[in-house]
């Protein structure tokens, strides 16, 4: 006689649905999106100087990016928790490469990834206070994977016209209501180098919060004049 625990498997069926779930939904919400690039030469200009490049945002921006960001495949890093799992498949599904860990856990592994992808020639995009803050202080994680690599950081702001806040979470999450506009902004690149490693990437994190905040001031001051 057979016993099929069927909450089992139904659980494990719902698991293996939801990222499916997920990606026609966002896919179908994005149809609904505008989206307007600030400064998109930025971008063609680092590329055509350096090759490839690294995007530097803030964790509560991570919808738009990654939708302002889906004509071209990207290496993201995602964490390794059941959250992560709906996080890294949506991203998978949407063409994304997905490298998985964190700060506490497979972070050297992650960082392995990363760097073989970014030889390879895929660009890179990393959530910087990610992925349990504090918001708005980068970790030191993408200046050493940007000085091994040696790859450009390009801040990269991109925020929605109208949005609700997740106030509960650590970084009150943004998520844009349908029929929303996004603006993008590029920030100037930064070159990490033997010297910012001596330093610690002390002053590298400074510049890039600082590019960040002032994107973001920008854009505000865009969707006041509007």
């Amino acid at each position: 006689m057979i016993i099929v625990n069927l909450n089992k498997y139904g659980m494990i069926l719902f698991m293996s649905l939801k990222p499916l779930f997920a990606y026609f939904f966002i896919k179908l919400l994005s149809l609904s999106y505008r989206y307007e690039y600030l400064n998109p030469k930025e971008v063609e200009k680092v590329l055509k100087e350096h090759g490839n490049y690294l995007f530097a945002l803030w964790h509560q921006n991570l919808i738009g990016a990654i939708l302002s960001q889906s004509h071209k495949s990207h290496a993201v890093i995602v964490s390794p928790s059941n959250d992560g799992e709906l996080v890294a498949r949506t991203c998978e599904r949407m063409g994304h490469k997905v490298a998985r860990g964190s700060s506490s856990r497979g972070g050297q592994a992650a960082l392995k990834q990363m760097i073989r992808l970014l030889k390879e020639g895929t660009p890179g995009a990393i959530t910087v206070d990610g992925p349990r803050g504090p918001a708005h202080e980068a970790k030191k994680g993408i200046f050493e994977l940007a000085y091994l690599t040696r790859t450009p950081i390009i801040p990269l702001t991109v925020l929605p016209t109208s949005y609700w806040t997740v106030k509960k979470s650590w970084d009150h999450f943004k998520i844009p209501k349908p029929f929303t506009r996004f603006r993008i902004h590029f920030g100037a690149p930064l070159l990490i180098d033997k010297d910012s490693k001596n330093d610690h990437f002390n002053q590298a994190s400074l510049d890039l919060k600082q590019q960040l905040e002032r994107s973001e001031d920008y854009i505000n001051s865009i969707l006041g004049d509007s």
